[in-house]
């Protein structure tokens, strides 16, 4: 049984990550004190190719590549990554080495190895309720465009309360937990994957909180300082701006701080932060429109 000293290390680490974080440099380029407000009208990029770029379902910036995007597609695409310019063109494809049941989301961030960036692709989507282990893929960010991938890590996990479709992966880079948001629920339900991440066995994912929010939310980000975190859904970008006291489970259990700045996509599934928090990004599914664009909103 763990003692009451084991029970308190999660949060002595994240209290001096937090602190390290503010000291050593974050607080140069993301303060917690930045403005929550931004544009109404974002810059706009059509997306191409359009037939080949059609079911973009994550968004994550580059930290290797600058000015660069990670994207994929979800079901039944390719398993493949795509690298896209600020100007929506696709710039690489990088092949993995696994399967692309249902990934829906992606994330980046650090990891298991000192001064490396890591990506996440989450293989969480299930429409049916049918899947009784969800997996969520670590690797390497590549450095190059078209980069043959060939270490990928397997984090394979569980529910402990059924089965749920989800759309929604989010990386603490403060910690480096994992956290997974359901679909559908009227309120959504926030899993954990506490670091360090077990990728020899299927774990159980722990129930971390409930979401005010629910319905169709299809994808999130964390800030790269830790201080902000945005969820979207179809119509809708929830944010909430974190306390230095609080843990991500804190943060997103109270109602979010405001909805930001979003101007209506046919299927819009993917967002994401810019790396040095100049804003955040939007993209949709094509479904029926000749072509999709990249949004920015930026900070004001």
């Amino acid at each position: 049984m763990p003692t009451k000293k084991m029970k308190k290390q999660p949060f002595i680490i994240y209290h001096l990550s937090f602190i390290t974080c503010l000291l050593l440099g974050c607080k140069d380029r993301h303060r917690n004190t930045e403005s929550d407000n931004f544009a109404a009208a974002p810059t706009a990029a059509r997306v191409t190719p359009e037939n080949e770029l059609d079911e973009l379902s994550g968004l994550a910036d580059s930290q290797k590549q600058p000015g660069l995007l990670w994207t994929h597609g979800d079901a039944n695409s390719p398993n493949l990554l795509y690298l896209l310019n600020r100007q929506g063109q696709l710039t690489g494809r990088v092949n993995m080495p696994v399967s692309n049941f249902d990934w829906e989301d992606i994330a980046i961030g650090p990891g298991p190895t000192k001064d490396e960036t890591y990506l996440y692709v989450a293989d969480i989507g299930d429409n049916g309720s049918s899947r009784d282990v969800k997996v969520i893929y670590r690797l390497p960010e590549p450095r190059t465009p078209n980069e043959s991938v060939q270490n990928v890590e397997s984090i394979r996990f569980q529910y402990p309360d059924g089965r749920f479709d989800a759309e929604t992966v989010l990386l603490d880079p403060l910690t480096r937990d994992i956290f997974v948001v359901t679909k559908r629920l009227d309120k959504a339900n926030v899993y954990r994957l506490a670091y360090p991440q077990n990728t020899k066995d299927i774990v159980t994912a722990e129930l971390a909180t409930t979401l005010t929010i629910g319905g169709d939310l299809t994808g999130g980000s964390i800030s790269t300082s830790g201080t902000e975190i945005i969820v979207r859904g179809y119509t809708t970008i929830n944010y909430w701006k974190r306390k230095p006291e609080e843990t991500v489970a804190e943060v997103l259990k109270r109602a979010p701080t405001k909805a930001l700045p979003y101007l209506f996509e046919p299927q819009g599934e993917a967002v994401c932060f810019d790396k040095d928090g100049k804003g955040y990004f939007t993209v949709s599914e094509r479904r029926n429109v000749p072509f999709v664009n990249l949004y920015f909103y930026e900070r004001q």
